[in-house]
């Protein structure tokens, strides 16, 4: 009995290359696909095979193994060494009994094998197995880098996360260091975030803090960048900015915020912010490292009168 094929894995109409040197098992190969659906097209030896695959580019190739010219050990060699179709689904066509073929084929790379004589169902079975695992293969990838995307932005304001941030600085200060040019790092955040989240509740607050990315973003260059690392913190790497530069910044992020409301059920909240920042190369600052220690030092050591209300 042939495998259960989800309804969103429909198969038919997929290119098959069959691959055999014998008329009459080519026509009947050939046959059973097209009664299954697929789309068919033949290859009589190695080299013909090879040329069909690199044109055509199928969704899979049912592979005779001895054939003149180019045999099918080879072809499926040739295949598994080309990084575009190195997950191209490759059965294997052996003859009862034929075990050294079919370990040889698997050592090279073959997802199957199907014995001759064929029978329909089988045949059905396996092609259709092979697509199914090429297809969750690409689902999974393509799923992977769709979370590897994700983990690279905060979700709710779309900056840089935590992770990113030492890579960024090691980059950043190597460039600096090489170019002799400096480097600004500045951290910002909240007095009281939990007190800010609950006031506004947890949609309300993220989308304040989705606006007050975006005007923070309005305040930055193009290759400035901004991390969240936390709940209520955020740091902006700043090249090519000394310390003047980064104390400009800074309040320009504070005039900005002036006008992105926090609106809470009985009307505008008050909001403290403060910020503090480092730059690169400094008596104290000589690694990637120390530029953020100093920079959250100063953060850390503002004062109630140095803080912002909004």
């Amino acid at each position: 009995m042939a495998s259960p094929i989800r309804k969103d894995l429909d198969f038919s109409n997929r290119l098959i290359l069959v691959v055999d040197d014998d008329d009459p098992t080519r026509m009947l190969l050939k046959d059973l696909c097209e009664s299954s659906n697929f789309r068919v097209m033949a290859a009589a030896d190695g080299l013909e095979a090879v040329e069909k695959i690199s044109e055509h580019k199928p969704d899979l190739v049912l592979l005779d193994l001895m054939m003149p010219l180019k045999d099918g050990f080879s072809v499926l060699k040739w295949a598994r060494e080309d990084t575009r179709f190195a997950d191209l689904p490759i059965i294997i066509l052996t003859a009862m009994g034929e075990m050294d073929g079919k370990i040889r084929g698997m050592e090279l790379g073959a997802d199957d094998f199907v014995t001759k004589p064929f029978k329909l169902i089988e045949l059905q079975t396996r092609i259709n197995s092979a697509l199914m695992v090429r297809e969750y293969r690409r689902r999974l990838i393509d799923a992977e880098e769709e979370l590897a995307q994700f983990r690279a932005v905060d979700p709710v304001t779309g900056a840089g996360t935590y992770s990113q941030l030492k890579a960024s600085l090691d980059a950043e200060l190597a460039r600096s260091r090489r170019y002799g040019r400096p480097a600004a790092c500045l951290m910002f955040g909240f007095d009281d975030y939990a007190g800010l989240r609950y006031k506004l509740g947890r949609d309300a607050c993220d989308a304040y803090l989705t606006r007050l990315f975006q005007g923070v973003l309005s305040c930055l260059r193009s290759a400035d960048r901004l991390f969240r690392i936390d709940s209520d913190e955020f740091v902006i790497l700043l090249p090519e900015t000394d310390l003047a530069g980064g104390r400009l910044v800074a309040q320009r992020i504070f005039d900005v915020m002036k006008d992105i409301v926090a609106d809470g059920p009985n009307g505008p909240l008050g909001v403290t912010v403060r910020c503090g920042g480092s730059v690169f190369p400094s008596e104290p600052v000589r690694t990637s490292e120390d530029l953020l220690r100093e920079t959250n030092k100063s953060y850390r050591s503002l004062q109630a009168a140095q803080r912002h209300v909004f």
